[in-house]
């Protein structure tokens, strides 16, 4: 049974998710309605479970999401896999550890955080430099988007002027995985290009979804010239 006080996704991120694959569509010259068929049959057949099922076709796929509600944190891993397989095809990359080799899921991460920057959490970006943004306003972010239990995971170090480490620990929770670590990567990029970073990089190697990684937390490493 699907319990409501697991929903923690901010229902921003999944119309996010649906913005960029009609811009990405539009770039690209691909059909959007296709895609968006292609994109609710594979998330059905990755979900594999009645009940996960039913709440994607007739909650996500025939319901209404608004921008403030929360979802199941499992509904945007299974999107972004199922994402990628519909407009780059099977067996495309779900995830990266660098910035500089960019997928599908880093571009989806980094097109929310543009669209953020701009709407939602537009208070947030205006007038921050990247370090203070880093250590003192990406965490009421994440609080937003992921809940109280996952923030209170959550630190950021500063290694050095224009060096940080963000580290998050996701153990537990539905949404970990390595597809969800790359928009994260994607995001914290496309972060750092609003804020005015001058040739930013986020490398994602320490990543506590590899299988055996045991109780080992993410580390997203971001620097900038």
């Amino acid at each position: 049974m699907i319990n409501p006080q697991d929903d923690h996704q901010l229902g921003d991120f999944i119309k996010g998710r649906l913005l960029f694959i009609e811009d990405y569509c539009r770039k690209h010259g691909l059909d959007k309605d296709k895609a968006m068929e292609d994109l609710k049959r594979e998330a059905l057949r990755i979900a594999d479970d009645p009940e996960k099922q039913d709440f994607l076709e007739n909650r996500l796929f025939s319901g209404v999401i608004l921008a403030s509600s929360h979802l199941p944190d499992w509904v945007d891993k299974v999107f972004l896999e199922a994402m990628t397989i519909a407009l780059k095809g099977p067996g495309a990359a779900l995830y990266t550890t660098t910035s500089k080799m960019p997928c599908i899921t880093f571009e989806a991460g980094r097109f929310n955080a543009h669209r953020q920057a701009e709407s939602v959490f537009r208070v947030y970006f205006q007038g921050k430099r990247p370090e203070d943004w880093l250590k003192k306003t990406f965490i009421t972010i994440y609080r937003s988007c992921y809940g109280d239990a996952a923030a209170d995971r959550f630190r950021v170090e500063e290694v050095s002027p224009k060096k940080f480490n963000v580290i998050v620990d996701n153990q537990g929770l539905e949404k970990a995985s390595r597809t969800d670590c790359s928009t994260g990567v994607g995001y914290l990029y496309g972060a750092m290009e609003k804020l005015g970073a001058p040739d930013p990089v986020v490398t994602h190697e320490r990543c506590g979804a590899v299988p055996g990684a045991g109780n080992r937390p993410c580390v997203f490493e971001v620097s900038w010239k």
